[in-house]
């Protein structure tokens, strides 16, 4: 929220995934590696720019465009806390039912099972606190990065001074199998049968100046 809408100047991180927040003696996290941050005139709509972060934390608009807003720095922040909650990368073949975290996230809140993304090793949770981290991430995760909410909201929503809304759209996202093939449009509906043909991603982030057909952006696990 401070490097998007206080600091003097505004810095859009690019790169915020679970290894770039570290936490300190009394485990308040702090926003590292900013190797990959760019500065943002916020008088202009986007930048267009050479798309550079981790796979599976990249907006749509930005890995397929490379449309560049501080959106996409909330759409990664909406991954991470799914993966929180979770426990789990936002990509995993271990159960496929359960690959991309958005559809297995998705599936879940649509049956009123929203809990149920809950890491099954933490035994005890505040249950408002987790539908409504739920709520925000899913909000944070939207294909339009108008319908992503500031972070200054986030934080207001996270911490209940504002009521997060019910979310009725279903996030979106890109998988590399899509960046790979030079497709255009965005995983926001059936993914069925994709799952198993979806190549694993490399393991080093990287950048490039043709988001479409790039295959080096990684996961980021």
């Amino acid at each position: 929220s401070y490097l998007h809408e206080e600091s003097s100047i505004r810095v859009v991180h690019r790169d915020i995934k679970a290894s770039n927040i570290l936490l300190d003696a009394n485990l308040n996290p702090k926003i590292s590696d900013f190797g990959l941050a760019k500065l943002y005139d916020d008088q202009k709509t986007h930048v267009s720019t050479k798309v550079a972060g981790t796979f599976g934390y990249l907006a749509p608009e930005y890995a397929m465009r490379g449309h560049m807003t501080e959106k996409i720095d909330v759409f990664a922040f909406g991954v991470v806390v799914l993966e929180t909650l979770a426990g789990r990368p936002n990509y995993s073949t271990e159960d496929e039912n359960k690959v991309y975290i958005f559809e297995w996230v998705w599936e879940l809140y649509e049956d009123n099972r929203p809990l149920d993304v809950v890491d099954p090793r933490l035994e005890e949770f505040d249950s408002e606190e987790v539908l409504r981290a739920i709520k925000v991430a899913l909000l944070c995760t939207q294909g339009s990065p108008h319908q992503r909410p500031p972070m200054s909201r986030v934080v207001a929503m996270l911490t209940g001074d504002v009521e997060a809304p019910d979310v009725v759209t279903k996030p979106s996202y890109i998988t590399e199998w899509q960046i790979k093939g030079g497709n255009t449009s965005y995983m926001s509906t059936d993914v069925s049968g994709q799952s198993s043909s979806a190549p694993r991603p490399n393991s080093s982030t990287s950048q490039t100046s043709s988001p479409f057909l790039s295959s080096v952006i990684d996961e980021g696990r």
